[in-house]
């Protein structure tokens, strides 16, 4: 017998799977325009187009998965309210980091973000945490401007 569609709609696997699919729709319809290229030569379009398959590939398997299990429903799953609010404090910071890039720089930026998520959505102490955004800013910069030799925002360290 086919079950009701507000009981699909409600296994969180189903719900995660649509939601993907339609992630994979838009970044397909982004890059359609670029080209493929080749294994050897990929073109600018390549990776993107790629990654777009695999997600919507994979997402499939969950929906699949999704309307096969039995699994508890999606509003059992949401958090109590302090993980809402821990949400909320890593959403934020994550709106701000993309608003602060640039005219904050990337180190200055990327450290401010380690030191919201890990003091107030980690819950890490102040030792822990000043450490970690220091080392991770550092090292993150190092890795993509000085190794991999990617441009990246340098905001107030401009000359």
């Amino acid at each position: 017998m086919a079950m009701p569609t507000r009981k699909l709609l409600g296994r969180p696997d189903v719900t995660s799977a649509l939601v993907l699919i339609a992630v994979a729709l838009l970044a397909w319809m982004a890059a359609r325009d670029l080209p493929w290229g080749t294994l050897h030569q990929p073109g600018p379009g390549f990776f993107p187009k790629s990654l777009t398959l695999l997600l919507g590939s994979l997402s499939i398997v969950l929906l699949a998965r999704g309307g096969l299990s039995d699994t508890t429903p999606v509003s059992s799953l949401w958090p109590e309210r302090a993980g809402g609010i821990r949400v909320a404090i890593m959403l934020t910071a994550l709106l701000a980091y993309l608003l602060l890039l640039e005219p904050a720089g990337y180190l200055i930026a990327t450290a401010g973000l380690f030191l919201v998520l890990l003091r107030w959505v980690g819950r890490q102490g102040w030792a822990i945490t000043f450490g970690t955004a220091v080392l991770a800013a550092a090292g993150s910069y190092l890795l993509f401007a000085r190794w991999l030799m990617v441009s990246l925002p340098a905001g107030l360290w401009a000359p």
